[in-house]
């Protein structure tokens, strides 16, 4: 209840300072609500995602905005944290400079919002291979973004705290380092195509990866991660995938995911994919899943989402289906 009233009021002094300063603050927020269902041990209603966040820019410079977000996940925190935290400074025709807490820019899926993704959920090597799991794939620092006008290219590259201790400061000299560069080969009105590769390095210091490894053991070492990726959009068709991996000193983990999806009309769109994790917990099943979804829009701001996903294995297969409702307040 704490961590909720300090979230509250530190949106509503937010609110309160730009008002009083005649800025427009502007407010959003979405709630997720999702069945789920592995036909055998478990059924399970939770609040996915509930985000809150306000966003403007500042008083008196058009060029400098900022974003506060915080979000509740019934089915892991029980609580409201907050998550962004930051400023940005656009330059006109050039691109920006971001510093706060956010995502670094490292994995085409990772970068694009969850609302807007026709999968319920990111591919798990991309859940798995963010370099901090426990902060919501959030770190503290600065990042360049390079994005000329006349150009069709992004490039980015970030600066982070690497090795954290409670509550978030760094323990050491050691960094983090991202890199996120895209080449658009097409792009219309009605098509696209880009490739794209990231990149990152940190020297992790005694570090628990608990996506990666058994939760109890920490990680010492070079941490070198990189990912190359492919997006294509015609018309009403859409396809997109990743390969991603993390080299951690003589480890290696990796993954992959092909995503499909195509719109009858406004209303309805189906969804079709594969995706595989090869992590080093010796209990987890590696084997691919794949999936088939159907989407339907009551509006713009308002869809149900449905999805069956089916893993083999010699020992039995494995089945996961899930129903999400998402709606925007505003």
């Amino acid at each position: 209840m704490k961590k909720l009233l300090l979230v509250l009021l530190g949106i509503l002094i937010s609110l309160t300072a730009s008002y009083a300063q005649n800025a427009e603050p502007n407010l959003h927020g979405y709630i997720q609500t999702r069945f789920t269902t592995d036909f055998d041990k478990t059924n399970d209603f939770m609040i996915r995602r509930a985000k809150l966040w306000v966003d403007g820019n500042a008083p008196g410079l058009e060029n400098v905005s900022y974003k506060i977000q915080a979000v509740y996940r019934s089915f892991k925190d029980e609580a409201v944290m907050l998550q962004d935290a930051f400023a940005d400074v656009k330059f006109n025709g050039f691109g920006s400079i971001r510093a706060g807490r956010f995502v670094p820019d490292f994995m085409l899926q990772r970068m694009q919002p969850d609302y807007e993704i026709s999968d319920i959920e990111r591919a798990s090597v991309i859940s798995g291979l963010v370099h901090s799991s426990k902060s919501m794939a959030r770190q503290i620092g600065v990042q360049l973004t390079y994005q000329p006008t006349y150009l069709p290219i992004h490039f980015s590259f970030g600066v982070f705290n690497a090795n954290l201790e409670s509550p978030g400061k760094n323990k050491d000299l050691n960094l983090l380092y991202t890199s996120h560069a895209q080449l658009n080969l097409i792009k219309k009105e009605d098509a696209l195509l880009e490739v794209g590769v990231s990149a990152a390095y940190r020297y992790a210091n005694s570090i628990i990866m608990n996506t990666i490894y058994d939760a109890i053991q920490p990680i010492t070492g070079n941490d070198f991660r990189f990912g190359f990726e492919y997006q294509l959009n015609y018309k009403d068709f859409g396809f997109q995938s990743e390969y991603v991996q993390a080299n951690i000193n003589k480890d290696r983990a990796w993954g992959y995911y092909a995503s499909a999806d195509y719109s009858f009309n406004e209303k309805i769109q189906v969804t079709a994919g594969m995706e595989k994790f090869s992590d080093l917990i010796e209990s987890t099943n590696d084997n691919e899943w794949y999936s088939v979804g159907l989407i339907y829009y009551f509006t713009d701001k308002t869809k149900l989402m449905a999805d069956f996903k089916t893993q083999f294995s010699s020992i039995k297969k494995n089945y996961l289906s899930e129903i999400q409702y998402q709606i925007f307040f505003n």
